[in-house]
């Protein structure tokens, strides 16, 4: 395809739908050429509506998602639950009691 011929083409295209344009903008809206132009104007609108909106709720879904993910993450589990995990005393993995603590620290040579 030459490229020169093809910008021609798509020149007089814009050439006929710009005349289209502004012949059915006057007061031929009755006739048939333009009715069937308003019925393509009318169905490139709707075209470009339903893609603007199918992005909107893109991202809107998106943000929903997410907002329902940090939800899910924030619940908190009920009391029964709870007393189930906690550490609690001596048994206490990494941790030690604030008495121990201090014991520990008295047991440390000092250095001098």
């Amino acid at each position: 395809m030459n490229f020169d011929k093809f910008i021609g083409q798509l020149s007089k295209d814009w050439e006929w739908l710009s005349f289209v344009t502004r012949y059915c903008a006057g007061r031929n809206i009755d006739r048939p050429l333009c009715e069937d132009f308003m019925w393509w104007a009318l169905a490139a609108a709707a075209l470009v509506v339903v893609i603007v909106a199918w992005w909107i709720l893109g991202k809107i879904a998106k943000v929903y998602e997410s907002w329902k993910h940090r939800r899910m993450l924030a619940k908190i589990a009920d009391a029964e639950t709870m007393n189930k995990y906690r550490w609690s005393g001596h048994d206490l993995p990494d941790a030690l009691t604030s008495s121990d603590q201090r014991a520990a620290k008295s047991r440390k040579p000092e250095k001098s």
